[in-house]
């Protein structure tokens, strides 16, 4: 039997589909080249499971800031070949 709910329609499809974005630029920034395969699968397994929306939204700001430590680094390695 179903249990019934008191959250309001509106508010649930407004968390899911925040959700459903966060998931995807996650997905999207974990193709980037510092994310190593093993650590993309366990974090689509992690997406997949959580629902509190703060921390998916921590997880993303730390996978970009990663991303641009990354890029930051290859630049400045790049850099250092070419003098």
């Amino acid at each position: 039997m179903p249990v019934p709910s008191n959250i309001p329609p509106a508010f649930a499809a407004s968390c899911y589909a925040q959700l459903v974005a966060l998931r995807a630029e996650l997905r999207c920034i974990l193709q980037h080249p510092a994310i190593e395969p093993g650590r993309r699968q366990a974090a689509e397994a992690f997406m997949d499971r959580c629902t509190d929306a703060a921390r998916l939204e921590r997880w993303l700001a730390l996978a970009v800031v990663e991303c641009g430590r990354w890029e930051e680094q290859t630049l400045a390695s790049e850099g250092r070949q070419e003098r």
